[in-house]
């Protein structure tokens, strides 16, 4: 599916590291006049958007239809590490919720005699808790996976997406780690709050990793720049 002409007008601009008055200067327009193309206010003629394409040194089915590689690109660093950080932080949270229900609903009771049920209880609990170390494993495993996949994604990138991208990531996934083990803690009368937030040990390195070699990227590209 194309994205909107908005869009890929926004997308190519950015792209060419140029700003709305500078287009403007280039294809004779006003300033206002790029703005509302841009935010979909107006729509530009044909001859608008081959002058544009131009500008941009875009074909004008970029354009049109957001083909281009580099829009591609743009989109995936827009979306990737954000689809990242809602995986990881989905398996935090089924983690935590299974935590909280072994230790509601299978809770051994005090100074129970019977061997049998004792013995069944122990093994269903086992067995849960088996599973929520296997999601908090899996959880870091994609974190560190998905950086890694990320950071050369991230070397090979031009041009290079806005460092803000990686901090954005960052506090987006230790903010829903947070989110979803600290409330469940609370509620947790037999683990504490050191049991729900071990993953994280595994989880946020990488992501803070992934931040700071954006950032080291930027600063190297431009200072060659």
């Amino acid at each position: 599916m194309s994205l909107p002409i908005k869009e890929n007008l926004r997308d190519l601009r950015r792209l060419a590291g140029l700003t709305q008055e500078q287009v403007a200067q280039q294809v004779g327009l006003t300033r206002q006049a790029i703005s509302s193309y841009e935010s979909g206010r107006t729509q530009p003629d044909l001859d608008t958007l081959e002058a544009l394409a131009k500008v941009y040194g875009a074909e004008i089915t970029d354009v049109l239809y957001g083909t281009g590689q580099r829009q591609k690109a743009l989109r995936f660093w827009r979306r990737a590490p954000f689809l990242l950080a809602a995986v990881i932080v989905t398996l935090v949270g089924l983690r935590s919720a299974l935590l909280l229900g072994i230790n509601s609903f299978l809770a051994i009771p005090q100074g129970l005699a019977d061997q049998e049920t004792l013995a069944e209880l122990t093994a269903r609990r086992f067995a849960l808790l088996d599973a929520g170390a296997a999601l908090g494993g899996l959880a870091g495993a994609v974190s560190l996976i998905g950086c890694l996949v990320l950071g050369v994604r991230l070397f090979l990138a031009r041009p290079l997406p806005p460092v803000k991208g990686g901090f954005a990531f960052l506090l987006i996934l230790a903010g829903g780690f947070l989110l979803l083990t600290l409330p469940f803690a609370a509620l947790d009368g037999v683990y504490q709050a050191a049991d729900y937030l071990w993953p994280g040990l595994s989880i946020l390195p990488p992501a803070a990793l992934l931040a700071l070699w954006w950032g080291l990227l930027t600063l190297l590209r431009q200072e060659r720049g």
